[in-house]
């Protein structure tokens, strides 16, 4: 038999405390998501300020190709890719935010290794290597905020479900098992007041 129902004062403190418990519970649940909301608001700027400067060195970036391939010859142009060293110089720690993980991602912005020569290359070339470094450093910096804004857009669905939970599940049923423990221990009152009443007038007659 559950006895933590049972209308006696210690259930009734119990449940007082507990009640008390689940709804500073919910106002700090409340609070995670306020702040988890801004700090996600902050990180979607970037990110559309980021993808706006990425597909303006796409564009950029495409109209060098194309200026290049005028200039060397596609195939030669090929080979000045090939020239250039791969660099997967990329390494990601995390930090936390109102107990979320989110990624950093730390990346090296050093010199390209270039090792085609200038016999046969032209400043077009140049331009077109270098922009295209440039969106590569770019996107990396992208892909750290896409992952942080979907990191902090589960947890705050996580919490908006617990804090919801709370409120109209968790909080309604302890109010409601309160106050009905607290009439019936009313009720038991006014009826030990009344018999000790009929009792005392009994005696007196």
């Amino acid at each position: 038999m559950d006895t933590s129902t049972l209308p006696t004062k210690n259930n009734l403190m119990r449940i007082k405390d507990k009640l008390k418990l689940s709804k500073q519970g919910h106002d700090l649940l409340e609070k995670k998501k306020f702040i988890l909301t801004v700090e996600k608001k902050k990180y979607e700027n970037k990110r559309n300020e980021l993808r706006k400067k990425v597909y303006t060195l796409m564009q950029e970036a495409s109209d060098a190709f194309v200026n290049a391939s005028i200039d060397i010859g596609i195939d030669e142009l090929i080979n000045v890719a090939n020239g250039i060293k791969v660099d997967n110089n990329v390494d990601i720690k995390y930090k936390s935010i109102m107990g979320v993980e989110i990624p950093s991602v730390i990346f090296e912005d050093k010199a390209l290794d270039i090792s085609y020569g200038l016999y046969g290359s032209t400043i077009s070339v140049d331009i077109a290597v270098n922009k295209f470094y440039e969106i590569k450093k770019n996107l990396i910096q992208l892909a750290e905020l896409e992952a942080t804004i979907v990191r902090l857009e589960k947890n705050i669905s996580k919490v908006r479900k617990r804090s919801n939970a709370l409120k109209d599940i968790v909080i309604p049923e302890e109010e409601e098992l309160y106050k009905k423990i607290q009439d019936i221990l009313e009720e038991r009152d006014r009826e030990e007041f009344t018999r000790l009443k009929v009792i005392k007038s009994k005696n007196k007659s």
